[in-house]
């Protein structure tokens, strides 16, 4: 019987702890480290997110069969990246194998995409959180790319659809997201809705003629709970949002929420599971006339979801990705 995987998984973002259990604020860390964790931890494997500290970890690694690295994250991201890549070149040194997880195109950003193109070269494999993604990654490095998309947060919660009008509408994401929304908002105005934003404060939306909320993990799900749909905007021309994830569309079904989202590669794939086109306001007078349609695809949206975005189903794609990291060429 072989040993169990030993596993280690390093945050460039401050991990809490609260109540017992370890977490953070940051999206990425929770979708591509946290969970993932917990669901191999919960399969026998020994898995542990530990925080990245530079020249504190060869130790606490010491034993790992492989070590993941989250996203980079520090607003001085060469000097993270050195560290980081000193880190990697000990780490293969003593045979441990290494793997660098990516959710985010930066590569033809001056400073970030030399961080980011450096240490896709000097792992094992990588990991791309979408197909579309793994694309520029195979462009940038000669090493392995595997696909793992992000697993769903949260309970499933019971599928509903607004009665009548007026429509209480929530958008929720980062605020680099923000530049989507006035668009957005134009194919909104006129029509019945009322419209709840959270993100964090600064970026520009709680100027915004909405009700504005600011981002917290428990805002996002006090709001899923409250709202009628939740809306996605963005922009299908910028290469930076084709290779997002799905995760605000699964959030929303996996919560009993209909989407109505702009038509991005990973949102598209989920059409069948809410509403999916380039007038959002198109989507709302569709769900308008049409609920008894959109119940049925929340419905058909949480099957999906729950077959290929749980925590379960994720971690065994993470499983295979770090078992074909172990394997010699």
């Amino acid at each position: 019987m072989s040993a169990p995987l030993r596993i280690v998984w390093l945050s460039f973002a401050p991990l809490e702890r609260s109540a017992g259990k370890t977490s953070s604020g940051v999206a990425s860390v929770r979708y591509r480290l946290l969970l993932p964790s917990a669901a191999l931890h919960a399969e026998g494997a020994d898995s542990k997110v530990i925080a990245f500290a530079a020249g504190t970890l060869l130790e606490r690694c010491r034993g790992a069969s492989a070590v993941v690295l989250g996203k980079l994250l520090a607003r001085d991201v060469a000097r993270e990246a050195r560290d980081a890549l000193a880190l990697v070149a000990q780490l293969r040194a003593a045979r441990v194998a290494v793997l660098a997880d990516f959710s985010d195109d930066h590569f033809a950003d001056p400073v970030r995409g030399e961080a980011y193109r450096a240490l896709a070269n000097a792992v094992d494999a990588v990991v791309a959180s979408t197909p579309e993604l793994a694309e520029v990654l195979r462009q940038q490095t000669r090493v392995p790319v595997s696909v793992v998309t992000d697993p769903v947060e949260g309970e499933r919660g019971e599928p509903r659809v607004p009665a009548r009008p007026p429509f209480r509408l929530l958008w929720f994401g980062h605020g680099t997201n923000v530049d989507t929304l006035q668009p957005a908002m134009q194919q909104l105005r006129g029509l019945p809705v009322a419209l709840t934003l959270v993100t964090a404060p600064g970026a520009g939306a709680e100027q915004m003629e909405a009700r504005f909320r600011p981002w917290s993990i428990r805002a996002v799900f006090d709001e899923l709970r409250q709202c009628d749909a939740v809306f996605i905007p963005s922009n299908p021309q910028d290469p930076r949002k084709t290779v997002k994830s799905p995760n605000r569309f699964t959030e929303s079904v996996w919560a009993g929420r209909f989407v109505l989202a702009h038509p991005l590669p990973a949102y598209r794939e989920l059409a069948e599971c809410g509403w999916v086109g380039e007038d959002l306001g198109a989507g709302v007078k569709w769900l308008a006339a049409h609920a008894d349609q959109a119940l049925a695809r929340i419905h058909r949206g949480q099957e999906v979801i729950g077959a290929r975005f749980s925590s379960r189903a994720v971690g065994a794609a993470w499983k295979l990705a770090i078992e074909q990291a172990l394997r010699p060429t």
